[in-house]
């Protein structure tokens, strides 16, 4: 069980919602080498073993990027795990300075740079610990079954 962000570049500003998404502002996000390099810059322990599948573990929480085997690559799907504070901040981190967009794909919202809004990770949160019945997510991907 994960929160999942799609991270997107747009020819433009972003839509509002997924709803609004025009498949022809849509850019690549860049060269694959020159996107992992990106996401590294502002998070260095990004594990890159699988260039495809890549993991970052933070502060009680990680961040699986899906980007894909293509080069260039179009989009990328994140999967957040764990708890705490610290994921929104470290997505917008990489997101934000490039001019990428962040949807919550839970709320489907693009996530504001100015403010991002933490509310789908919290209703994550809060939904999962219904679901696995109140035990302890602290850890980094700790909220596997």
């Amino acid at each position: 069980m994960s929160w999942d962000v799609m991270v997107f570049k747009f020819a433009g500003p972003p839509p509002a919602t997924a709803d609004d998404i025009d498949a022809d502002a849509l850019l690549p996000l860049g060269p694959a080498a020159e996107v992992r390099q990106k996401i590294s810059a502002a998070l260095p322990a990004v594990d890159w073993s699988d260039p495809s599948w890549a993991v970052f573990d933070g502060d009680g929480f990680s961040i699986e990027f899906n980007v894909g085997s293509d080069d260039a690559i179009k989009d990328m799907m994140l999967h957040v795990r764990g708890g705490g504070d610290g994921a929104v901040a470290s997505i917008m981190s990489f997101v934000t300075p490039h001019g990428w967009s962040a949807l919550d794909c839970s709320t489907g919202d693009f996530l504001n740079p100015a403010a991002p809004s933490a509310a789908g990770w919290k209703q994550f949160q809060t939904y999962r610990d219904q679901v696995l019945g109140g035990r302890d997510h602290g850890g980094a991907a700790a909220d596997e079954p």
